[in-house]
């Protein structure tokens, strides 16, 4: 059974993401026809992101930290590496992959959310980088509903959709890895703390992506 914390964390999480399931991307997805093109700007702010995620975990190893989670730093780092290349072939199985798209400017929202997370790496450490990393490798329980909109819209199989799909059986081992570090290594109250602010600011940030990214497709 999870410790308190988790829980109290877990709880905050699905809040958060109840309060994204309101906005005008969810209302948009589910009240009308997905588009190509709607579907096409999601992939790419999600390869936006994905690209560095490898790399700012990578960066909260040079903050110290016990040797258990420098560990999981450096191996979950690898392990993300190289991801942001599934939602690229997703895009080129349904013929909508544009290479220069994919280096077009983030949108706000999107580079806000890079940058964060570089800060948060280089500023806290491993330990605080974990809030992203307990609902980002377990999200598919909230985004389920506008996925499966999409794929019946969109009439995609799984081959199109590797990030969800591929990336969902990857992820069901790194959430067990996530919630045992945050148990083991967040202890004190002020840890805690960090965990879940930074859990709560990386789930703000996406919302306001997710939101962005309606605004390009409502009429």
């Amino acid at each position: 059974m999870a410790n308190a914390f988790i829980q109290a964390l877990q709880a905050t999480v699905d809040r958060d993401w109840h309060g994204i399931q309101q906005g005008n991307f969810w209302k948009l997805v589910l009240g009308r026809p997905v588009t190509r093109e709607l579907y096409r700007d999601l992939m790419i702010e999600i390869y936006q992101y994905t690209k560095h995620n490898s790399r700012n975990q990578a960066a909260a190893a040079f903050v110290e930290a016990p040797d258990g989670l420098l560990k999981f730093a450096y191996q979950h780092a690898g392990e993300e590496l190289g991801h942001e290349r599934m939602a690229a072939h997703d895009l080129e199985s349904i013929g909508l992959l544009d290479r220069q798209e994919l280096q077009r400017r983030p949108l706000p929202a999107t580079e806000a959310l890079i940058g964060y997370l570089y800060f948060v790496a280089i500023k806290y450490g491993p330990l605080a980088r974990l809030g992203y990393s307990f609902w980002a490798e377990d999200v598919y329980d909230q985004i389920g509903g506008v996925l499966a909109k999409i794929r019946s819209d969109l009439a995609l199989e799984d081959r199109n959709m590797t990030f969800f799909v591929a990336h969902a059986k990857i992820d069901d081992k790194h959430i067990d890895q996530v919630t045992d570090c945050i148990e083991r290594f967040a202890k004190t109250e002020a840890e805690q703390s960090l965990v879940t602010q930074v859990a709560r600011t990386t789930i703000f940030l996406t919302g306001q992506m997710l939101e962005q990214i309606a605004a390009m497709h409502m009429t």
